[in-house]
């Protein structure tokens, strides 16, 4: 009788836990795109003091870059499609796989080119005080979301 309400009391215990860790482990990552983006420009505007004119520029950018990243999802969620398609076959053919691979390689690296030429833009317009404040709080940002390591 106690080892079983012992092994129920571990049994509570593990599944509240795991309910808690469910609850609480993705609060981000139901944000959309457009969220995070729109997060990111009203962090700029404040953190960097801009003018109307870096405003507008700003918006402008934000709004390219909304856009590019609403061209290329279609292209993702046929992406997540035919892997479902893939897996449930018989066999997965290891040749769509790859091609698949390819052309999801190819959208990444044509986004990565195009933020980089938006971030060409924003810098562009920045006075050389907001590129020091904003080089910080690339810094900060990147220590505060880069992943732990034992190695230090």
């Amino acid at each position: 009788m106690k080892s079983l309400k012992k092994i129920f009391r571990i049994t509570t215990l593990v599944g509240f836990v795991f309910a808690f860790g469910l609850v609480f482990a993705n609060c981000r990552g139901h944000h959309s795109f457009e969220k995070r983006v729109e997060w990111v420009a009203s962090k700029l505007t404040s953190k960097l003091d801009l003018d109307e004119s870096q405003i507008a520029k700003l918006g402008t950018i934000k709004s390219e870059i909304i856009a590019k990243h609403k061209e290329l999802k279609p292209k993702h969620m046929n992406w997540a499609s035919e892997i479902a398609k893939q897996v449930r076959q018989e066999k997965i053919d290891s040749k769509v796989l790859d091609k698949m691979s390819s052309e999801k390689d190819v959208r990444h690296q044509e986004m990565r080119k195009f933020f980089h030429a938006k971030l060409v833009e924003f810098h562009a317009i920045l006075k050389p005080e907001q590129r020091e404040k904003f080089a910080e709080l690339i810094e900060k940002f990147s220590k505060h979301h880069a992943p732990s390591s034992s190695e230090d």
